[in-house]
């Protein structure tokens, strides 16, 4: 049903002195030394370009399922809200090097820009513009310190200093003088849609079942991502019940217990007839894989789950798919995020009397002072709940402000203040108390933990594949009209996503709606506890001399995190496997150039 669709093609459009001349060397791309207003393009794969009746031109990698992408060249923001599917448009006129720019909703196709001494080019990838005219290979510490926290850099920053990525729903005026944005969409939660239990879950089943519907690709060649969970699986279940075809699936799984979701992957495909194609991740070949993470990515990506992800859309494109569905977004307008549930423990005893609060810290402090993960849970849980949100919610993601003395050397914490990452979280957080506490949360989510990191993982892991994603709970209708529902219809008492399950009740199977959510993570952490061979990977990079010439990690932490991971104490691998992919990223891109 797209009305254009272009996703992995490659683009650098640019003009000052050397521009021409920089895009000519540009291995494999077509170059067009006059593209129109002084500018130089060079593009690479399908994509999207033209003009519009007055000759202003455009050029998108684009897969929309409403709309066109000529809607960047009417400079209104209402005409960009209205485009459904994902897209980066660029558009510009003969009369100037001006170039008007904008992202999806989402931001889930990149656009990176830089502008210095004359000099002026926007890419969808940072490693096109890193030997451009006049860019320095100058690393930004701060963006390195939120990927330490967050597992990677939220827009605008990136890891070069000299080079901005384009913002979630922003629309950006950009020429060689300057730049300005526009914020055109951002979540909004007016919760005025009011009615029982029963009434909205028909109406909320309804429109998802249109959403999918429209997300549909022409054609049979085309599949879904399946992992078990009620998202992919409710996304298959209803594709199915729609005919025209038979569903094909891909999911992965793992032969560590705890992480293997396939069980439930198969009893959701078995119950709607979809045809399944499935594949294990082992430790040989995660580890294999890792080279991949690091050309995958065009910036440095820290979420052990790129590598089961990478595995899953490799399997769609050995299985003849063009393009998959995914489920993401689902726990973030449906209410379904674990830590919704928990956060509402934490708030309740955040809301505790002081001299309550203050106690309970006390003997988690002393109780958590050695080697066992229970008590240090409970030290943690004493530390989270004293604190408001957003800052509680950035617990979650705090592994370098917790370590800010013992991991960073002092030269890099003179250029980095400890709440850096923290402010960012509280700007993107906002102060606008009208909405509810759990809208905020989701809303963050939304800007965060969505655009900037779980479609960054599937959009690199799938273009590496030749593969395009799509996303219907990421529709902004159907995001929009979720946002107008009450926040009890999301997560009531503990139960989360209540309304959504009552409107998937009769469509997924009970063992599906009831199962407990487990993630797409990597059990890195077993295999950093218990196979040698990884923990020799992990001593061998990141306390090397060349790691540590980089003089920003402490190496006597790093040690001692092993040590302590490895003894059970706490599960460190998350930060581990980050440190790793940043060093090995930063050795191919950013080293001896």
């Amino acid at each position: 049903m797209s009305q254009a669709t272009s996703i992995c093609g490659d683009f650098v459009l640019a003009t000052g002195p050397g521009a021409g001349a920089w895009l000519r060397g540009l291995a494999g791309f077509e170059h067009q030394d006059d593209a129109g207003g002084g500018l130089s393009l060079a593009t690479r794969g399908n994509v999207l370009q033209g003009r519009d009746a007055s000759g202003t031109r455009w050029l998108a990698l684009a897969d929309l399922v409403e709309g066109r992408p000529e809607a960047i060249v009417h400079h209104d923001a209402g005409a960009l809200r209205r485009l459904r599917g994902r897209f980066a448009l660029l558009g510009w006129n003969d009369a100037g090097g001006r170039v008007v720019a904008a992202t999806d909703q989402f931001g889930s196709l990149p656009l990176y820009w830089y502008r210095r001494d004359g000099h002026f080019a926007l890419s969808n990838d940072l490693r096109l513009l890193l030997d451009a005219p006049g860019v320095r290979r100058d690393v930004d510490l701060a963006a390195v310190y939120h990927y330490l926290n967050f597992g990677y850099i939220p827009a605008p920053a990136t890891i070069c200093r000299d080079i901005r990525r384009i913002e979630p729903g922003t629309r950006m005026a950009l020429d060689a003088d300057g730049a300005s944005g526009t914020r055109y969409y951002r979540p909004e939660y007016p919760a005025d849609i009011q009615g029982d239990d029963d009434a909205l879950a028909a109406a909320l089943r309804e429109r998802i079942t249109a959403t999918v519907h429209d997300y549909r690709p022409d054609g049979e060649d085309w599949g879904c991502f399946l992992s078990g969970g009620t998202d992919s699986s409710s996304i298959v279940t209803l594709l199915a019940t729609q005919g025209a075809g038979q569903v094909q699936t891909c999911s992965i799984g793992f032969h560590e217990a705890g992480y293997d979701e396939l069980d439930f992957a198969r009893r959701a495909g078995e119950a709607c007839g979809a045809r399944p194609h499935l594949a294990y991740v082992d430790r040989e070949r995660a580890l294999g894989l890792l080279g991949t993470v690091i050309d995958a990515y065009d910036q440095p990506f820290g979420n052990t789950s790129a590598i089961p992800t990478l595995a899953c859309a490799e399997l769609g494109r050995a299985s003849g798919f063009p393009v998959m569905i995914g489920g993401d977004g689902g726990d973030e307008i449906f209410g379904g995020n674990q830590r919704y549930a928990k956060d509402k423990v934490l708030e309740a005893f955040y809301r505790l009397p002081s001299p309550l609060k203050a106690g309970a810290r006390a003997v988690g402090d002393l109780v958590g002072r050695g080697n066992i993960h229970f008590l240090n849970r409970v030290k943690n849980f004493a530390y989270r709940g004293s604190q408001p949100n957003p800052d509680r919610f950035y617990t979650d993601d705090s592994f370098a402000s917790d370590y800010y003395g013992e991991l960073l050397t002092p030269a890099f914490r003179e250029q980095v203040e400890r709440d850096a990452s923290l402010e960012f979280m509280r700007t993107v957080y906002g102060d606008d108390p009208g909405d509810e506490p759990l809208h905020r949360l989701m809303r963050l989510d939304l800007m965060m933990a969505i655009a900037q990191n779980d479609l960054v993982k599937v959009h690199g892991a799938c273009r590496h594949h030749g593969v395009s994603a799509r996303f219907p709970y990421l529709d902004p209708d159907l995001v929009d009209w979720c946002g107008r529902l009450p926040a009890r219809q999301k997560v009531r008492g503990l139960d989360k996503r209540h309304l959504f399950k009552k409107a998937m009740s009769g469509v997924l199977p009970d063992a599906i709606l009831r199962k407990r959510k487990q993630g797409f993570g990597l059990p890195t952490a077993v295999w950093l506890r218990e196979d040698r061979a990884t923990q020799d990977l992990m001593r061998d990079v990141l306390l090397d001399g060349r790691t540590r010439g980089r003089g920003w990690i402490e190496p006597a932490f790093v040690d001692r995190l092993l040590q302590a991971h490895m003894a059970g104490a706490w599960d460190h691998s998350g930060a581990i496997w980050q440190l790793l992919v940043l060093e090995l990223w930063m050795r191919k891109y950013m080293d001896g150039h």
